[in-house]
């Protein structure tokens, strides 16, 4: 006989939503079998992952009616709505809520999900989609880890503020990209076609990232080889940092996001 589904329930159809979705169901993922309910608050988005997974998502009428629906119930809605949304709508007790929020922290949340105990934070990206990339989570639960496994490497950390702190570092995704549109733009200046440059740079980094990942404690070591003594990799990297401060700036940055999302002034 096979395995009844794990429901869950996605409040909230936007666009981190729809690549945690994708990631939950893309054909290759193994794990435990899922039927997910999405709300229709963006109808557009809801029907594309209907139109994607026809067996296996159902689009509820309301959002009452995705909570109904749901053994876990997952908040993709924005902190700006997050309450209001929230105050509509009721959890049972025996519901895991695993919400995606930056700012909303699990003591706020227990309180706008109630009479539901079991309350969680996670921290999707959008490589999610295709089952890369870390999934920090705070706390660690066994449930959780059955539906996301399949998704990426779950990072499991016992205290919430550690878990603001990688949030905090995920705010370099946009960057990440423009270093790479930066480069890509000056290779198109100098007479290259538009489309092998993308390539070359997407490929260049994807490389680059791949190396690193194998990394075990901190990334001194690839630093350090990665640059000869006058070579050209070290000429980049002293002026960038030396010269024009570009990773204290970095770091002064984090600190700023670090206060945003744990609504504490930085120290």
């Amino acid at each position: 006989m096979s395995e009844a589904p794990i429901k869950v329930g996605m409040l909230g159809t936007g666009t981190i939503v729809g690549h945690v979705v994708c990631g939950l169901l893309r054909p290759e993922a193994v794990g435990v079998p899922l039927a997910i309910t999405v709300s229709p608050r963006s109808k557009a988005k809801a029907e594309e992952l209907k139109a994607k997974f026809p067996d296996r998502v159902t689009i509820a009428a309301d959002n009452q009616a995705v909570i109904d629906s749901s053994d876990v119930v997952c908040l993709g809605v924005t902190p700006q709505v997050c309450e209001s949304v929230l105050s509509e709508v009721k959890f049972r007790e025996d519901q895991l809520v695993i919400s995606f929020l930056s700012t909303a922290r699990i003591e706020d949340l227990s309180r706008m999900v109630a009479p539901a105990k079991m309350v969680l934070r996670a921290i999707p990206m959008p490589p999610i989609a295709r089952g890369l990339g870390p999934l920090p989570t705070h706390p660690p639960n066994e449930t959780f880890d059955a539906i996301f496994a399949r998704t990426g490497a779950i990072v499991a950390l016992e205290k919430e503020d550690e878990l603001a702190c990688m949030m905090s570092t995920s705010a370099m995704m946009a960057t990440y990209y423009e270093f790479e549109g930066t480069a890509h733009k000056w290779l198109v200046k100098q007479g290259l076609p538009s489309k092998a440059c993308t390539k070359y740079i997407g490929s260049l980094f994807l490389a680059l990232a791949t190396d690193a990942s194998n990394e075990e404690d901190g990334f001194d070591k690839i630093v350090s080889e990665s640059q000869t003594p006058g070579g050209i990799n070290q000429q980049v990297l002293t002026n960038l940092k030396e010269k024009e401060g570009w990773f204290e700036k970095l770091g002064a940055e984090l600190d700023l996001i670090l206060a945003r999302v744990t609504g504490k002034p930085k120290a």
